[in-house]
Formats: C-alpha cells, structure tokens, sequence
C-alpha cells in the first residue's frame, strides 16, 4: 500500500487525489479486461499505466490531456483522439471492453452515453467503470445538506446514484450480470474530503491543491520533495488501512456485460 501511494503521489499534487486514486488502482487490478479496450476518459495517461500494459484506444474531450497522453505514456495506448463520449461512432460492435475511471458521474445525458458502449461493445463484452454512489453525501466532513451540495458542484459530481439506480440504468442501456465492488467505505470517504475540501478552495479552476502543488514542486529541492512525499505515503497508506472496507459504500467498480441476443436478464 505505502508503495502504490508513494507512485500516486508522483502523479497528483494533492494528498486526497493520492488517496482516492491508489484505492481505486487496487482494485482495477482484480479485474480482467479483454481485449480490444477502449479507454473513455483517458487523461494524461498516466493513472492507466499503472493498471494496463497495454490500451487499444484512449478517448478524452481535452485537447491538451491527449497532447500530454501522447507525450507521456509512450507505446500504452495504441491510438488517442480528441472525442466527446456521447459522440461514440457507431462503427460496429468491435471492443471486447470500455473502460472508464471516475468519469461517468460527470457527464451529462449519462443515459445516451452507455447505450453508446453498449452499441461499441461485442456481444458478452463488458463495462468497467469506476463511479462515486450518492451516499458519499452521507459521510462526507460535515453531515449539513448545503455542504454535500456545495461539494458536488465543486467536483462536477452531474450523476449521482445508488447501486439500484445504476443497476437500471446500465440494464435500460443494453447491459446485463451487473456487478459493483466496492473500494471506498464510509470512513475511508469522510477522511479524503476532510483532506480534499481545504485545496478544492478557490475560485475557477483556480484551487488550493493546484496552487500550492505547483509551488512545492518548483520551490522544494529534490531531499525535502523525496522526504515529503515518504512521510506522507506512510501516512495515507496507514489511514487506508485503519479505515477498511467495513461500512457504507461511497464509490464502486461497476461491471456491466452487454447483453447477448436471446440471453437478456
């Protein structure tokens, strides 16, 4: 765990991003993907690598994440584009698996989207998704309603639902043997937004975490980055361990095969 969280804070510049982020490589990892893969949502490239040796197609609607995709994570991906994910082409049902790392709760029209993967699926390939449900409100800093709102419209957080509403939605999209396993319990949840709420402060995309992480990495020499970054994967590592996975599931790994003809449940 200290190992994974130290590689996490190689990629992220705030505590919280490692600790959410390491929890979800741990369990991407116990899931097989067969290929080909693509990759909705693909950023800079960097979190996959740590998963995948190897991503057919990586889609993402910034220009400036692909360029940085392209740059940074060498022969992963096989080809990258520029695309929105409720414009998959319909060219065929030709990928084995869709995956997608905390992207779906924010995208808007969500329904539309997954009948997308569904049509760009062959018949018994499957969804990954990793997705935070609504009960993160539940266990959040403070228990206030405006606060859980305010937090949601921070993180862009557009679709936020239950297991059960998930479960409907996938099986409304074409997609069946639905299983969520969960990676972020209730007290793992309300640690990360005691550490994340502090540098989600600013205003734009202006934050606290942003800010102050680009100026730790140009200011502090190479001995005080290494021994920051040492004490505080101790650190996260052993609050991962304390919280467990005991208790309310706030995030999850959803697995979601498509339905094959004459074989709908």
């Amino acid at each position: 765990m200290r190992d994974e969280m130290r590689a996490m804070l190689r990629i992220y510049k705030w505590p919280s991003q490692a600790f959410w982020r390491c929890l979800e490589v741990l369990a991407l990892r116990q899931v097989e993907y067969d290929r080909p893969i693509l990759e909705i949502g693909c950023g800079d490239g960097r979190f996959s690598s740590l998963i995948f040796e190897e991503i057919d197609e990586g889609i993402d609607v910034n220009p400036r994440s692909i360029e940085k995709c392209r740059r940074h994570t060498g022969r992963l991906y096989r080809a990258v584009r520029c695309q929105d994910a409720r414009d998959l082409p319909d060219s065929g049902a030709k990928f084995g698996t869709i995956y997608a790392n905390c992207v779906m709760e924010h995208i808007p029209d969500i329904e539309a989207v997954l009948a997308g993967c569904s049509r760009a699926l062959r018949p018994g390939g499957k969804l990954v998704m990793t997705v935070p449900l609504v009960r993160m409100n539940e266990h959040l800093l403070f228990p206030w309603r405006w606060y859980a709102e305010m937090r949601q419209q921070q993180l862009v957080h557009v679709n936020l639902f239950t297991q059960e509403e998930w479960g409907a939605i996938l099986r409304a999209a074409g997609f069946q043997r639905i299983e969520f396993r969960p990676y972020l319990a209730g007290e793992a949840c309300r640690f990360w937004d005691s550490v994340d709420a502090p540098g989600a402060l600013g205003f734009g995309r202006y934050r606290a975490a942003g800010v102050l992480g680009r100026t730790a990495a140009k200011l502090l020499p190479a001995g005080a980055k290494d021994w920051s970054v040492d004490r505080l994967s101790s650190w996260l590592a052993e609050k991962a361990k304390a919280s467990g996975e005991s208790g309310a599931a706030c995030a999850v790994v959803a697995i979601a095969c498509k339905t094959v003809k004459g074989n709908r449940q």
